[in-house]
């Protein structure tokens, strides 16, 4: 058998096959992706007020404090961005601690949903379908005097 004999018989495939798989190959890839983007995309478990808990807390901690001596009144007011809030939703949000076994708001705030802050005393109680979520902080009440406190969000639809 002569050496030109033996390359005619290797096993090779046709272009037009090669192509064919090539392009099956790429197509099964996106689709696979776009499937997975699809259901991936559906299933986020972060409500509006879980979102907007870490981004207000963003806006109003100072070195992961949130500080609360006297002569800084409204720092919710004044350090929450309106873009961390959740679009089209009226937030309240306070910051509590407790002194002497009674519950005290340190400060509190509430946004409408057109981003305009209102008094929480004049506009009432939220619906009873509000959203909410806290979470543990650290307040500084005095210089030095740092204690446990909880940051509440509220959201709804208004």
């Amino acid at each position: 058998m002569s050496r030109s004999s033996a390359r005619r018989d290797r096993g090779q495939t046709e272009p037009l096959a090669a192509l064919v798989a090539v392009a099956t190959i790429g197509l099964a890839v996106g689709l696979y992706g776009g499937y997975l983007t699809g259901v991936l995309g559906e299933t986020t478990d972060r409500t509006p007020e879980s979102v907007a808990i870490d981004r207000v807390w963003d806006d109003v901690s100072e070195n992961g404090v949130f500080t609360a001596i006297d002569g800084n009144d409204g720092a919710i007011r004044n350090r929450v961005r309106i873009d961390s809030l959740p679009e089209g939703k009226t937030v309240h949000v306070a910051i509590t601690t407790v002194d002497d076994g009674e519950k005290r708001v340190i400060d509190h705030a509430r946004f409408h949903a057109d981003g305009t802050v209102r008094d929480p005393a004049r506009v009432g109680d939220p619906p009873a379908d509000t959203g909410v979520a806290t979470r543990p902080v650290p307040v500084e009440l005095e210089p030095g005097d740092v204690r446990g406190g909880t940051l509440r969000v509220e959201v709804w639809s208004q």
